[in-house]
């Protein structure tokens, strides 16, 4: 059965150490037949949360519009 694997890079430059350790890790996770996405956070919009509360109410969602939904939805399917 293949997985599903997602990395999610902080790193703040493409082609760093980080960035050099992730793409080594693609490499094993796609020699052992899974899938991989890599995610960097610094090309995504991100914002702050504003304590709003949107997310403490009965399927609500953050009122944010913003790339962390996706990046959510990613983390969650991953699983």
């Amino acid at each position: 059965m293949s997985k599903n694997v997602l990395i999610v890079s902080a790193s703040p430059r493409k082609g760093g150490n980080s960035d050099l350790l992730c793409d080594q890790f693609i490499q094993g996770v796609l020699e052992s037949k899974n899938q991989v996405e890599k995610i960097f956070l610094k090309d995504k919009d991100i914002n702050y949360c504003t304590g709003c509360g949107a997310c403490y109410e009965k399927e609500a969602n953050c009122s944010q519009t913003d790339d962390m939904g996706e990046i959510l939805e990613k983390m969650i399917g991953q699983m």
